[in-house]
């Protein structure tokens, strides 16, 4: 009876092993380093069975009630995010340059803007204390003002439902953006909610440009959301070596509105996937869709 007692509780605890929750992270892609994202569940890929857009395997992020590293413990914030190194950035100021990739939302709700996280899903700043560039953020449900903001910044929009927009951060905070700008918001892109559980296929277009020649292009599902003129970087880097970096994941970047207006209730845990993520100097190098029409081989 002991004997199998033990192999039963063997059994078991193998079982607990092979639950994907428990499973250690994966190293990160070639090219790539975790950014503030020390906990075992934040990244690995994914499991037989699990989204993937092509191919076999995509990139699996998870973020927990407090997953915090670093100087994010420090601040309200948490993260499961990887960032770019330089020996793979192909990207310059001043420089075109192309991004796709597909997005799953798993678990992600709709947030209210008495209790939105601000959750980012891809950034692209300079090194340091450098203000994103831009980047996916996630509003709260109606939130901003997206009805009578300048027009020569910002796609107006009577579409609420639309939560996941275009922010220009870097602009935001060197000008002085306010209400009027919509706090350097620009562009909505897509529905978290109307989105789970399909894969949305994003392409960036950019130059990252520091003058009126600027421009930032974004498509949704190949439907042109974005198309941005204008100053994008708000002050120059002194050296050409420094280039914007990438960085994706999930990325709860303010979580003061939470704590106070849903105090004692845990913050929701969020899974999302990435595939295909891909850089490059023309669009058909890096859409998705392009890409499998043109029957390109996967990125496992």
């Amino acid at each position: 009876m002991l004997r199998k007692i033990a192999v039963w509780a063997s059994l078991g605890a193998l079982m607990l092993v092979a639950q994907p929750n428990d499973l250690a992270a994966d190293p990160p892609p070639r090219g790539y380093a975790f950014n503030l994202s020390p906990h075992d569940h934040a990244y690995r890929r994914s499991e037989p069975g699990e989204p993937t857009r092509r191919g076999r395997r995509s990139e699996r992020f998870e973020l927990r009630d407090g997953d915090c590293g670093g100087s994010d413990c420090g601040n309200p914030r948490y993260r499961s995010e990887l960032r770019m190194r330089n020996s793979v950035n192909k990207a310059r100021i001043n420089k075109d340059i192309w991004y796709g990739w597909s997005f799953y939302n798993e678990t992600v709700p709709s947030f209210s803007a008495k209790t939105t996280l601000r959750t980012v899903f891809g950034t692209w700043k300079l090194s340091g204390d450098h203000r994103p560039i831009f980047r996916l953020i996630q509003m709260g449900v109606g939130e901003g003002n997206w009805t009578d903001c300048d027009p020569a910044l910002c796609t107006r929009s009577d579409d609420r439902a639309k939560d996941v927009v275009i922010q220009l951060d870097d602009m935001r905070s060197a000008y002085g953006w306010g209400k009027a700008q919509n706090l350097g918001h620009i562009c909505k892109l897509f529905s978290m909610a109307e989105m789970r559980g399909k894969w949305v296929d994003i392409v960036i277009n950019t130059n990252f440009g520091t003058g009126p020649d600027g421009y930032l292009n974004v498509w949704i599902n190949e439907t042109l959301a974005c198309s941005y003129r204008g100053q994008l970087v708000a002050t120059p880097p002194a050296s050409t070596r420094v280039r914007p970096g990438h960085r994706r994941g999930i990325f709860a970047s303010y979580t003061k509105r939470w704590d106070a207006n849903a105090a004692g209730q845990s913050k929701p845990r969020m899974v999302v996937y990435y595939d295909e993520f891909l850089s490059g100097r023309h669009r058909a190098d890096v859409d998705p869709r392009l890409r499998e029409l043109a029957g390109k081989r996967a990125k496992d």
